[in-house]
């Protein structure tokens, strides 16, 4: 990103490896279904298509895929909060830039689950005055202290709406 002419970076940050937390135990306890499934079975002398171990090797590969999931989402999200602006940026090879004037947010929300409240991430939605409800609603996702970024928007948000105030916006 950019930063246009007098723009300052407030904050800047992708989600946290925290927020995955959830997601990771709920996809690799399901990727350990396989190695479960066919240990049960061995026990129980029922013949299984493939041997013990190799049910655990496609259990592991399956825990392996799901980090590696989490890890590469994680990595293709940057939020950046301007003096001007806001931006979400996702995407590795092709990539996905959504921008708005910190002048035209309406509305901030920080929503936490109580996962997210005991790992100390969240998400903060911002709704902004746009023509398309999809290109008005921007969600920074899984970062950590939420509160902490919205109380730097605030700044911002107050700062660039009195600049509008001043110039007769």
């Amino acid at each position: 990103m950019e930063l246009l002419h007098g723009e300052q970076v407030v904050w800047r940050g992708r989600p946290s490896p925290r927020a995955s937390v959830a997601f990771l135990a709920r996809w690799g306890t399901v990727s350990l279904v396989p190695g479960v499934l066919a240990t049960v079975l061995s026990v129980k002398g029922l013949p299984t298509v493939l041997a013990l171990g190799d049910w655990w090797v496609v259990s592991i590969v399956l825990v392996l895929l799901v980090m590696a999931r989490s890890t590469l989402l994680r990595h293709s999200r940057r939020f950046t909060v301007t003096n001007l602006r806001i931006v979400v940026r996702h995407g590795f090879v092709a990539r996905t830039e959504q921008t708005a004037a910190i002048a035209r947010i309406q509305n901030v929300t920080t929503r936490q689950t109580i996962v997210q409240r005991m790992l100390g991430v969240g998400d903060v939605e911002f709704d902004t005055a746009g023509e398309h409800l999809a290109d008005a609603d921007f969600r920074f996702v899984g970062i950590a202290d939420p509160n902490e970024v919205v109380r730097r928007i605030d700044f911002s948000w107050r700062d660039a709406r009195r600049d509008s105030w001043a110039v007769g916006l």
